[in-house]
């Protein structure tokens, strides 16, 4: 039993010690910085269409809230490609795993490390995104949805299920530019657009097995939107049914959730065992 203990704690200091590392490099790196000019950007961007439109600002705290999440997830895979998915990789692309793994450094505590890591550093911008979005509509409105603190913790499910995906992508190229290129093509192109957007609309079948897909729970929390169907008629075609699907709030945090354990504990598995 002291022996299980002794290991357990020695296991948490090599995760704080690998997790604080980290987190200093990513800190001081220009991807953080890149990340957080283009979150800020977003910002800036969303603000100034309204101070330029004619309406205005919404005067309702449910629709201003929206706006400004609204294409959250687009920048949150942009950070899950930039800061998850050349995690893992980047020890093999650097060779730097060959200087760690001769010491007493498991396996495991690395990629724990290097993964809570990563979700630190984009949670924090999530954090800072949120926070100068919600006094704005504080400012602007008078209050701050109940939705609003419902909705960053769907973007931060969101990150524990996509970053999931980026690393194993992380896991299983070498180099971590290819990873993170793979992971922005399959979760924007592949699942967002093809699968989100065309043929699940157009076959109408709700895409529950598109992590993007669950995403859309970031801004449906807020908005309320049910799912459903139209019918046209097109010429030479007849009828024509086609669906917009907008998943219900246990649907989007069931999607992110699965996602997020099984990519994830995938990963972990491939890293443990792959030769370098």
């Amino acid at each position: 039993m002291t022996n299980l203990k002794i290991g357990f704690s020695n296991d948490l200091r090599q995760i704080s010690i690998v997790t604080r590392y980290e987190m200093l490099k990513h800190l001081r790196s220009k991807k953080l910085l890149t990340f957080a000019i283009i979150t800020m950007a977003i910002l800036v961007l969303i603000t100034a269409i309204y101070l330029g439109s004619a309406a205005g600002f919404p005067e309702d705290p449910k629709e201003f809230m929206s706006s400004y999440v609204s294409l959250l997830f687009l920048f949150l895979i942009i950070g899950v490609s930039m800061f998850c998915a050349s995690a893992i990789a980047s020890e093999f692309d650097e060779r730097t795993a060959l200087l760690i793994f001769p010491r007493p450094m498991k396996r495991i505590s690395l990629f724990i490390g290097k993964a809570l890591a990563s979700f630190i550093v984009i949670g924090i911008v999530i954090l800072l995104y949120y926070s100068i979005s919600m006094v704005l509509c504080l400012a602007k409105t008078g209050s701050v949805p109940a939705s609003a603190f419902a909705s960053m913790g769907m973007a931060m499910l969101f990150v524990l299920g996509a970053g999931g995906f980026a690393l194993l992508m992380s896991t299983v190229f070498k180099k971590g530019l290819i990873a993170v290129i793979v992971t922005l093509l399959v979760l924007l192109l592949v699942m967002w657009f093809i699968v989100d957007l065309m043929v699940g609309p157009i076959l109408n079948i709700e895409p529950v097995f598109s992590v993007t897909y669950g995403s859309g729970g970031i801004t449906n929390v807020i908005n309320g939107f049910v799912s459903y169907s139209e019918t046209f008629e097109i010429e030479g075609m007849g009828s024509v049914t086609t669906s917009t699907f907008f998943p219900s709030n246990v649907t989007a945090i069931a999607i992110m959730s699965i996602y997020a354990i099984i990519t994830t504990t995938l990963a972990a598995l491939l890293f443990s065992r792959k030769e370098f």
